[in-house]
């Protein structure tokens, strides 16, 4: 009986003395990082990126304004009409950006973002051919602030007189031109080029795009009506109503047809220094 008694003593004794220890400490648990995310404080790798920080040897400023012109010129100021259409998805602004760089192999080519309405309000100095334009060279200026390019190339839309009316054909578009009973058809693409310098601003070199390929009595006789590039399409060419323009592709291919030519001819005799 003593005996059982002492067992059981040393029994509860054991039971306090554990119960006393301290428990272990827990292990700390592991965080993983997710996979793809960016440690806090660290620069974004998709951010820094944003920036195109290359060099540059030439800054362009692409500005044909995406509108297609569906025009009609009478013998009579009722006969006159003139309706824009927006043609962005035709991509001539890329378009511009691919000959230039074709033009200009083996240098760096970059596009320069630049305010619309800083552009239209640049353009209301007159036209690009004037031999001082100090608001279209503020504009490129300006919008180049945040760049360093040895050159600028701006590349707009371009005016002219259409035949001998008072009449002017700009841009790109499609123009019907006579009476009832003999009209003609006409598909057009007018740029002009100018060539800044890059720390003075300067205009290099500038001129319209020319096919180069038309004698220039047949302008003069009226033979054709537009100086620069066009070619004369069928009566049915010209769309039954302006809506139609943005998704006929014939139209569009001959728009990029006659801006390529012209581009390709005229943007490598400009950028020779």
């Amino acid at each position: 009986m003593f005996r059982i008694c002492l067992t059981a003593l040393s029994l509860v004794g054991l039971i306090s003395v554990a119960a006393a220890q301290p428990a272990p400490p827990s292990a700390t648990p592991t965080t993983r990082p997710v996979k793809g995310a960016t440690p806090k404080g660290a620069p974004n790798p998709k951010q820094a990126g944003a920036v195109d920080a290359g060099p540059c040897e030439i800054g362009l400023l692409a500005a044909p304004a995406n509108r297609f012109g569906v025009q009609q010129v009478g013998f009579t100021v009722f006969g006159n009409e003139y309706t824009p259409v927006p043609v962005d998805s035709w991509g001539l602004d890329d378009l511009i950006l691919s000959r230039l760089r074709a033009a200009a192999a083996g240098k760096s080519v970059r596009r320069i973002a630049y305010s619309p309405a800083a552009f239209a309000h640049a353009v209301e100095s007159g036209s690009p051919m004037l031999r001082r334009n100090p608001e279209r060279q503020e504009f490129v200026q300006q919008s180049a602030a945040t760049t360093k390019c040895q050159r600028y190339v701006l590349v707009e839309r371009y005016q002219n007189r259409f035949s001998n009316t008072n009449q002017s054909v700009e841009g790109f578009g499609i123009v019907k031109w006579g009476n009832p009973i003999k009209r003609r058809t006409f598909l057009f693409a007018l740029t002009y080029i100018t060539v800044y310098d890059g720390q003075s601003f300067e205009a290099i070199k500038k001129g319209a795009a020319s096919l180069d390929d038309e004698p220039m009595m047949s302008r003069l006789i009226g033979i054709n009506p537009i100086s620069g590039p066009n070619r004369e399409l069928d009566e049915a060419a010209f769309p039954s109503a302006p809506a139609e323009v943005a998704a006929n592709a014939k139209l569009r291919d001959g728009v990029r047809a006659l801006l390529t030519t012209s581009l390709d001819r005229t943007l490598p005799q400009l950028l020779q220094q």
